[in-house]
């Protein structure tokens, strides 16, 4: 991997998602946080009384960092043109969700065939079980006994790691305006194969809401958590990297299958 791919990964490849986030000051410091490691995505899903100078003022030199992000109403649109989805924790969860070290995020972010996400929580009470559903895996942020980290801080210690990957992978740092016209190359995600090319999350959503009321229809879901059962296919069908014409196959198959059950 040379500097231009590396470069590409850190300024489009990796998207901080903010959710519900309670404090403005907390998304300027990441975005901050980001711009120091290279990063320019950054979404926030419903802020609560965004204040947008208050956000400016806690990132001086990230400005663009703020005026680029969006601004979403839930997570599902905020991952939905990510095929990899990383909710971040900083205590251990029992869960049926693969947990992930920062080291281990860091070499995902680089080796997958698209945008990863990183979901951060609010302050108070981090991500809800319904948020956490659309996450593949668990990165586990290791602190001592006492394990409450502020969201910007949590930012921090995961893009560093992140950046520092970038720099094992022959990322060269260029101060803003200087290397190639046209500054990072837009278009394709990195890494993805022109023979093969996964669908985004987007595209993913719409096959599992089918997979569900098929199911539903068969009483599979007796007994069965919802939540539970839509979050392990999420995975199943990320880990199968479908592309749109075998996602439309799918959805075709499960259309004709509830028909027959209607009939």
């Amino acid at each position: 991997m040379g500097s231009d791919h590396a470069r590409q990964v850190l300024r489009e490849g990796v998207v901080v998602v903010l959710v519900r986030p309670l404090q403005s000051g907390n998304v300027g410091a990441a975005a901050r946080a980001m711009k120091n490691m290279g990063m320019r995505r950054l979404v926030v899903v419903a802020p609560q009384a965004f204040d947008i100078d208050r956000a400016r003022w806690m990132a001086p030199g990230a400005d663009d960092v703020i005026d680029r992000a969006r601004f979403v109403p839930d997570v599902a649109t905020a991952v939905d043109d990510c095929h990899v989805v990383i909710a971040s924790t900083a205590r251990q969860r029992h869960s049926p969700w693969p947990a992930l070290e920062p080291e281990g995020l860091a070499a995902r972010c680089f080796d997958g065939d698209g945008p990863v996400a990183i979901l951060f929580g609010p302050e108070d009470h981090g991500l809800s079980n319904e948020e956490l559903a659309h996450a593949h895996a668990l990165v586990h942020i290791p602190t001592d006994a006492h394990a409450s980290i502020n969201v910007a801080q949590a930012v921090l210690l995961l893009a560093a790691r992140i950046y520092a990957e970038a720099r094992a992978r022959g990322y060269v740092p260029v101060a803003e305006g200087e290397g190639r016209r046209g500054g990072p190359r837009r278009g394709a995600a990195p890494g993805a194969s022109r023979e093969h090319r996964p669908a985004a999350l987007g595209l993913l959503e719409p096959l599992v809401g089918d997979w569900m009321q098929t199911v539903e229809m068969g009483g599979y879901l007796v007994g069965h958590e919802p939540l539970l059962v839509s979050s392990t296919l999420r995975r199943i069908l990320q880990r199968a990297a479908l592309d749109e014409g075998e996602i439309a196959i799918l959805r075709g198959q499960l259309r004709k299958i509830r028909w027959k059950m209607g009939k």
